[in-house]
């Protein structure tokens, strides 16, 4: 028997209440402590297990090297090429999962995606841009969705965003959640 198997994180009931709830595009609005990045990780990961490419993005290069590890570990068994320059793991399955910094969010245009993570959303200067005009368009392909995980950081285009969610506008869902729903952390 040949069989492989991959172990994602096991996920909170909030976790879960979101993934049953999802929308095409989803905003996550949460605190420190929640359980975003392992949300994140789940839908990033079973995206490639499928056999799809996804996209995950982070404000700055910094940011996105504890999930380049985090999503490496969790994966490597069935990793056909693991590429740390470019921040791209290939599976058996097909799935192709990038990795990108939003300190220049032109380097993705071109690809496409099944799903996309925006990680640390409200520390990404000029959202609304970068969304618009460059991770957008990756979607068009697969009709891919999107999440937008983030704590909030005032008025900006990830409060946009969550507000948009909030009025369930075109294919938009949103949820506000303190660290106090994650059942790992001692209250």
């Amino acid at each position: 028997d040949n069989t492989i198997t991959v172990f994602l994180n096991e996920l909170h009931n909030a976790q879960k209440e979101i993934i049953a709830e999802r929308d095409r595009f989803n905003v996550v609005v949460c605190g420190r402590r929640f359980g975003k990045d392992i949300l994140g990780h789940n839908l990033y990961s079973e995206t490639g297990l499928d056999g799809f490419p996804a996209g995950w993005f982070s404000p700055t290069y910094k940011m996105l090297n504890d999930t380049w590890r985090d999503v490496t570990r969790i994966l490597r068994p069935i990793a056909t090429r693991i590429n740390s320059q470019e921040h791209r793991i290939e599976l058996l399955t097909g799935g192709v999962l990038d990795m990108w910094s939003l300190d220049t969010p032109d380097a993705a245009r071109g690809r496409k995606y099944k799903r996309v993570i925006v990680n640390e959303a409200a520390f990404v200067p000029n959202l609304l841009e970068a969304w618009n005009f460059v991770i957008r368009p990756t979607l068009i392909d697969y009709q891919g969705d999107a999440w937008f995980l983030s704590t909030p950081k005032g008025r900006n285009g990830f409060a946009t965003l969550a507000a948009w969610g909030q009025e369930r506008r075109g294919g938009w869902k949103s949820w506000n959640y303190p660290t106090s729903a994650n059942p790992f952390i001692p209250q």
